[in-house]
C-alpha cells in the first residue's frame, strides 16, 4: 500500500498538484482498533462481494464511535445492503470513486432510505474539502449513476463492433475525438441545451428505434471472454497486444492514460482557481 501511495504522490507532484501536503501525514496499520477506534470518517475498499461487505460493516459498526460515518467504495452494491449489518444504519453511505481514484475527480455519494441527511451532507462536504468532485445520488439504484450511463454507451459500442461498422481503433478514435473530447468540458445535458432541445428531440426520435436495446450481454464480448481473451492482462481483447503494440508501447499504456488524465485534472483545478 505504501508503495502505491508513493507512486501516486509522485504523479501528482510532477504536475504541481500537491503543494503544501506530504504523504508523511499518512499512517498505516493492520490493527483495526488502532485504525477505527477514534475515526470520524471511515471508507472501506474491500472486494466487491456482498458477503464480504456485510461482515466488514458489522465489524466497522462495532469498532467505530457511534457518531462517525462509515462509507463504502462499492461501485454497485447499494448502501442498504451494508446498512442491514449495522446497528446505526443512519451513518452508512457509499462514496464511489473511479479508477484511478487519486486522479479521476468525481465521487458518487449515494444515500439509502435510512441514511441521515447529516451523513449525506457531511460526506459531500468532506469530499469537496479535499478537492474531489462529489455528486449527490439522492436514492439508491443498481449501478448508481455513472456506471448506468457507461453501460448504456458500451452496449451500443459493443454492438457496432460486432456488426463491423468500424474497427476497435476507429471506434475509440471516434469517441475520443468527438463526444469524449467535448464531455471533458461540458456534460450531456448542457450539450443538449447548447445544441437546442428541439433538435435533440428530433434526433432522439430518429435514432432510438435503431439503438441496441437487448438485455443480453454482447455476443462479441461473450465470445472474447469465453476464448480467454480478457484484455491487456491476457494479451488480447478488442485489441491484440502482441501484434498491435510494441513492448515499449504496451508498457506505456497505463502510464500514458494516467499522464493524459492528470493533465486534464490540472486544467480542471486551474480553471477553478485552486492551483495554489
Amino acid at each position: 500500500m505504501r508503495r502505491y501511495v508513493d507512486e501516486a504522490w509522485e504523479q501528482l507532484e510532477e504536475i504541481g498538484l500537491s503543494p503544501g501536503a506530504s504523504p508523511d501525514r499518512l499512517s498505516f496499520t493492520e490493527d483495526p482498533k488502532q485504525a477505527l477506534g477514534e475515526a470520524d470518517f471511515v471508507q472501506e475498499n474491500g472486494p466487491e462481494r456482498p458477503d464480504f461487505k456485510i461482515k466488514l460493516f458489522q465489524e466497522m459498526d462495532a469498532a467505530t464511535p457511534v457518531d462517525s460515518i462509515i462509507a463504502s467504495s462499492s461501485s454497485g452494491i447499494t448502501p442498504s445492503v451494508m446498512q442491514s449489518a449495522c446497528k446505526h444504519p443512519e451513518r452508512v453511505i457509499v462514496g464511489h470513486p473511479f479508477n484511478p481514484p487519486h486522479i479521476v475527480p468525481a465521487v458518487e455519494v449515494v444515500r439509502a432510505e435510512e441514511t441521515s441527511d447529516e451523513t449525506f451532507e457531511t460526506a459531500y462536504q468532506l469530499l469537496k474539502r479535499i478537492k474531489k468532485l462529489p455528486v449527490k445520488i439522492n436514492r439508491e439504484l443498481p449501478g448508481f449513476l455513472v456506471n448506468r450511463i457507461q453501460v448504456a454507451m458500451v452496449r451500443e459500442v459493443f454492438d457496432l463492433y460486432e456488426k463491423r461498422v468500424a474497427s476497435a481503433a476507429d471506434i475509440d478514435t471516434a469517441v475520443k475525438g468527438s463526444i469524449g473530447f467535448r464531455l471533458a468540458s461540458i456534460g450531456p445535458l448542457l450539450t443538449a441545451d447548447l445544441g437546442g432541445l428541439d433538435l435533440w428531440l428530433q434526433v432522439y426520435k430518429n435514432l432510438v428505434p435503431h439503438i441496441q436495446s437487448s438485455t443480453e450481454p454482447s455476443r462479441a464480448l461473450q465470445n472474447l471472454v469465453s476464448q480467454g481473451h480478457t484484455g491487456i492482462k491476457s494479451g488480447k481483447g478488442f485489441y491484440s497486444y502482441a501484434t498491435d503494440f510494441s513492448r515499449e508501447e504496451l508498457d506505456e499504456v497505463v502510464q500514458k492514460r494516467d499522464r493524459e488524465v492528470l493533465n486534464r485534472l490540472k486544467s480542471l483545478y486551474w480553471s477553478k482557481g485552486t492551483e495554489k
